[in-house]
C-alpha cells in the first residue's frame, strides 16, 4: 500500500466516472475523461494500490429489503473486548459494514441476511458469543430508500456526470448461479474471463449472468472510495421518528441531499435511519436546523459520530480510511 500517495484531479474525476459506471472500460472511461485508456488503467491501479478506491459488488439493498432481510445492530462491548470482537465480525460475510461510534453505543453493524432464522442465528450464536458483550439492539429495514452506491465524488463537470438511477429491465429472482457470480465478484471490476475461470462457466454465460444480475436490480457495483480524500471526512448515524403518513415523503426528500449516504425506515420507537458523509463537525448542527426547517414532521431522536469506520460493504479499512482487504458479501455463506 502506498500511504504516501496523494491523488490529484485528474484521479478524483476517475473515481467519480466509475462511481457512474463501475464496469465501464478503460476505452470509455478515457474517453469520457479525456485521458489515454492506458493511463486511466494505470492511475486506477495506483489508486487501488493505496487503498483508496475500490469497485465492490453486493446485493442491491433496496430490492434486497423488499424479499430479504437488512438489519443495523447496535453492540455494546466491553472496551477491553471491543479489538476481538471487530475481528470477528470483520470476517463474518453477512455483517457487510461496521463501524466504531460514540453517543452511548461501541458498534454499529449493517448486515444482509436471506430470511430472518439466518439474521436471527447470527444475532444469537455469533454475536452473543463475543466476550466481554453487554447488549444488542436489532433494528430490521422495512425500506431502503437510498444508499451509498448512488452518492457521487462531485469531481465531474455537470456535462460529464452520469445520472443516478435503478435499472430499467424487469426485476430478476435470485436463483443459485447468481450467488456463484456474486461469491466470484470479490472486485467488482474482475473481467468476466477472469470470473468464469473461478465459477467454471464460459464467458458468454458469465456475462449474460452479469447482465441479468445488473438489469434484473439483483447487483449493486460501487466504486468505493477512501473518505479522506473525498473532502467529506466526517461520518455520522442520526436516528429520527417521523409519523407513518409522512414516512416516504419525508424519506425521499431526505435522499435528496448531499449529505445522505443511506436513508432506510426501521422497526422500532424510532423509525427511520440515515447515515450522513460531512465536511465538518460543525456540519451536525448545521444539518440538523436544516432538518428541521425544511421537514417538520421529522423528530431527530438521537446522533452519533463514527469514530472509526471498520469495513464498508465488504471492503475492511484501516486507521486512515484506506482500504486494506475484501471479505466479499454473501448474505448465504453458513453463519
Amino acid at each position: 500500500m502506498q500511504d504516501s500517495f496523494t491523488p490529484d484531479e485528474t484521479d478524483l474525476r476517475l473515481v467519480h466516472a466509475l462511481q457512474a459506471a463501475p464496469r465501464a472500460t478503460w476505452h470509455e472511461v478515457g474517453r469520457s475523461l479525456g485521458i489515454d485508456p492506458v493511463t486511466a488503467a494505470r492511475r486506477w491501479q495506483v489508486l487501488a494500490d493505496a487503498g483508496l478506491a475500490r469497485v465492490t459488488a453486493y446485493p442491491e439493498v433496496r430490492m434486497w429489503a423488499k424479499d430479504h432481510c437488512n438489519a443495523f445492530i447496535e453492540v455494546d462491548i466491553e472496551p477491553t473486548s471491543r479489538a476481538h470482537a471487530v475481528e470477528v465480525l470483520s470476517r463474518i460475510p453477512q455483517v457487510v459494514s461496521i463501524s466504531i461510534i460514540s453517543s452511548g453505543r461501541d458498534l454499529f453493524l449493517t448486515l444482509l441476511t436471506p430470511d430472518l432464522a439466518t439474521l436471527s442465528h447470527v444475532v444469537l450464536h455469533r454475536l452473543h458469543g463475543l466476550p466481554g458483550l453487554r447488549r444488542t439492539r436489532t433494528h430490521t429495514v422495512t425500506t431502503v430508500y437510498g444508499e451509498g452506491n448512488h452518492w457521487r465524488l462531485g469531481a465531474l463537470e455537470p456535462r460529464r456526470r452520469a445520472t443516478p438511477g435503478g435499472s430499467t429491465g424487469s426485476r430478476a429472482v435470485w436463483k443459485p448461479h447468481h450467488r456463484e457470480v456474486l461469491r466470484a465478484l470479490d472486485d467488482g471490476r474482475r473481467p468476466a474471463a477472469e470470473i468464469a475461470a473461478r465459477t467454471g462457466r464460459s464467458g458468454s454465460t458469465v456475462r449474460r449472468w452479469l447482465n441479468e444480475m445488473v438489469h434484473g436490480r439483483l447487483l449493486s457495483l460501487r466504486c468505493e472510495v477512501a473518505q479522506p480524500i473525498t473532502g467529506w471526512p466526517i461520518a455520522a448515524t442520526f436516528w429520527a421518528r417521523v409519523p407513518p403518513d409522512e414516512l416516504d415523503r419525508t424519506a425521499t426528500a431526505l435522499t435528496e441531499l448531499p449529505e445522505v449516504r443511506l436513508c432506510a425506515a426501521v422497526t422500532g420507537a424510532d423509525n427511520l435511519v440515515m447515515t450522513l458523509w460531512l465536511r465538518s463537525l460543525g456540519d451536525v448542527q448545521r444539518l440538523e436546523a436544516e432538518l428541521a426547517r425544511r421537514l417538520p414532521a421529522l423528530t431527530l431522536t438521537d446522533r452519533a459520530v463514527t469514530l472509526r469506520a471498520v469495513k464498508r460493504m465488504g471492503c475492511l479499512l484501516d486507521e486512515a480510511g484506506r482500504i486494506t482487504d475484501v471479505v466479499p458479501v454473501d448474505p448465504w455463506a453458513t453463519p
